[in-house]
Formats: C-alpha cells, sequence, structure tokens
C-alpha cells in the first residue's frame, strides 16, 4: 500500500545515466518528504548490484543507458527483486507506442516522459506530477503467494463452470491489463467469432498507441466503439478516449461523456452492467489485473444474470486487486492465468 508519508517514506533507487538530469530529479524527489532516494546508479547493471542490500520501494530507472539499458534491466530486475518500477524517459511520447509497451510488457508499472527542466531546475507542475507517479506506482506491489496461502474459493454455484454459448466478451483491466492481453489476445483462434468489447483503464494519449500495438498481435480486428454502431464478430472495441461505453436496449454502443463525480472513466462497471441489462446471462465477462474494485459491482450483475464469470489469479496479476473484488463479492466461476483465459475463451462454443 502507499505510504503516503505516514510512518515511512517511498524509498526510491534512480538509475539514470546523465549526471545534469539525476541532479535534476533528485533534487525534486529530495524536497517531497514523503518520498527518500536511497540509492542512485549510472545503468542497469549497477542498479542490479544495489537492488539486493537497498531493497528499494520503488524504481525510476531510463531508458537509453550504456552498459545495460532500461529494458534488460527491467527484464532481470524482476527477477532478482520485484517491486514498482517508473520509467522515465524522452522515449515515452505517445506516439512511441514500440517502446513504451516494450517496457511495459518487460514489467514496468507505468511510463512518465523526463520532465524538462530550465536552468537545471523542472517546473512545478512537472515536479508535481512527477511526485503523484511515484506515490501511485508505490501503491502497486508485486503480490507473491505465502506458502500454503490459497485463493479465495470460486462462488459455489459454479464449482462446474457454466458452459454458455454467448453473445458477447467484455473485459475489463487497470494497470497490468496490457501485459495480460498481450498473452490473451495472440492464443485466441484465427477465426474466433464472438464479439469483444473491453474497457483498460489508461493514461491519457496513450488509448491510440496501444491499439495499434495491440493490432499487431491478433488475428481481430481492433477497433475504437462508434455511436450507435453494433458490436461484430471477429472485431475487438475500446470505448474513445474520455468516453463510457454502454449498449442500448437493441445492443447498439453508446457513448457518454463522465459525470461530476466519477471515479473511472471508461468505467468497467458501467460496461458490465448494461451488458448484463441488455445481453442478460448470455455473456462472458473477465475482470484483468487492475487497482481498485472497477468492474466487480458489473460482474456481480452478470453473474446474477446467468452469465459466466473468470477473474485473473493472483499469481499473474501485476494488481490483484479487481479480481480480488470480484472474487469477494461471489461473482466469479473462474479464477485462471491469462494462457488459461485464452484457453477458455477458446473453447467457448459460437453462435
Amino acid at each position: 500500500m502507499p505510504n503516503n508519508g505516514e510512518a515511512n517514506p517511498i524509498r526510491v533507487l534512480l538509475v539514470e545515466d546523465s549526471p545534469l538530469q539525476l541532479h535534476i530529479i533528485k533534487s525534486v524527489l529530495d524536497a517531497d518528504p514523503h518520498i527518500k532516494v536511497i540509492g542512485t546508479a549510472v545503468n542497469g547493471a549497477e542498479a542490479l548490484i544495489l537492488l539486493p542490500s537497498l531493497k528499494p520501494d520503488v524504481i525510476c530507472t531510463d531508458y537509453h543507458m550504456p552498459v545495460m539499458d532500461g529494458l534488460e534491466f527491467i527484464q532481470k530486475a524482476v527477477k532478482v527483486y520485484p517491486c514498482p518500477i517508473l520509467v522515465l524517459s524522452i522515449s515515452v511520447q505517445p506516439d512511441q507506442v514500440d517502446n513504451i509497451f516494450k517496457l511495459l510488457s518487460a514489467g514496468a508499472i507505468d511510463v512518465m516522459a523526463k520532465p524538462r527542466a530550465t536552468g537545471g531546475v523542472i517546473g512545478k507542475e512537472d515536479g508535481t506530477k512527477l511526485v503523484e507517479k511515484i506515490r501511485i506506482v508505490n501503491g502497486v506491489k508485486y503480490i507473491k503467494r505465502k506458502n500454503g496461502q490459497s485463493l479465495p474459493a470460486p462462488s459455489p454455484q459454479c464449482l462446474v463452470p457454466r458452459i454458455v454459448a454467448p453473445k458477447m466478451i467484455v473485459i475489463g483491466a487497470s494497470t497490468g491489463g496490457p501485459q495480460a492481453l498481450e498473452i490473451i489476445l495472440p492464443a485466441l483462434k484465427q477465426n474466433f467469432s464472438i464479439p469483444i468489447v473491453c474497457i483498460q483503464h489508461i493514461s491519457h494519449g496513450f488509448l491510440a498507441g496501444m491499439l495499434t500495438w495491440l493490432g499487431g498481435m491478433t488475428s481481430l480486428k481492433i477497433e475504437e466503439a462508434k455511436e450507435g454502431g453494433l458490436p461484430l464478430a471477429g472485431h475487438l472495441y475500446f470505448p474513445p478516449e474520455g468516453m463510457h461505453l454502454s449498449f442500448s436496449e437493441q445492443g447498439a454502443f453508446v457513448l457518454s461523456p463522465p459525470k461530476s463525480g466519477d471515479i473511472y472513466c471508461p468505467s468497467i462497471d458501467a460496461l458490465f452492467l448494461s451488458t448484463s441489462q441488455v445481453y442478460g446471462g448470455q455473456v462472458t465477462a473477465v475482470i484483468l489485473s487492475g487497482m481498485g474494485k472497477d468492474g466487480a459491482d458489473g460482474m456481480k450483475a452478470i453473474f446474477d444474470a446467468g452469465g459466466d464469470t473468470v477473474a485473473q489469479d493472483e499469481e499473474s496479476s501485476i494488481i490483484f486487486g479487481m479480481p480480488l473484488a470480484a472474487i469477494n463479492l461471489g461473482a466469479v466461476c473462474n479464477v485462471l492465468d491469462p494462457v488459461d483465459i485464452a484457453k477458455y475463451l477458446n473453447g467457448l462454443p459460437s453462435r
């Protein structure tokens, strides 16, 4: 859980090859009483040596560095000492899709364009954004199941999985979702014929890049849902940026802007609740890795309507919050890892 500056500051390891950038970033973090820079390294190889002794809460690393770059460092760090990693780089702009999703796939929790500095000083707004990113990332924990600890049991009604021929598959995901989708989508069969609608919480400006990235790994046609459009077989739909997505009584897409007080936009619950109302039990709902509980109430509505529900398991989730919330509501028929989720979806009979 985040420290929030209460008892202990967030302990950060900075990995940056530029002495000037290292000084600038460290100055911003040192100025915040809730964060403590406990070590610095000039490349990934040096950082790997420091990890076992420093045991940071958060790692902030550059991408392009000599000796060992950020990508290779992340791939090795998650095995040596798993902890939340934030990438600070000039090479993670919204149009640099390959870089962003390579880093996320390797195990980074989030990416952020390196804050601009004028006269060796980062502007107040960028400094605040950096500190906030670190606080958010610090709330992400790689959950390793303790010996003997098991998941809550699936809902009793579904000890034998519900066998349905769904008209619709809906997926909800947040932090860790792109990594799970990267496993699930390429494994779906070429002639997959059930429409899929997905809500993925992602930073503003990154949706188009994510759709391009996902489109390169699946035979499904990936596109943004359009107002009044009907979901088609072999298509995977996402809501446009900054819009909620639901269904009309006729099963057409309905787009709506966020209301005051909405915590999430797009909202997984909004999609799932609408799906339960329109499609009843003829739905398979999947909840993937993510913080919080968006989607849990919607999963329960689908479950209560007789629909089929699947949650990503703890071991494969970067954050087990959303799947666990759905499990605790008694709304989950199956708890599976992404490989088995793909197998499960491939085994669903088509209508």
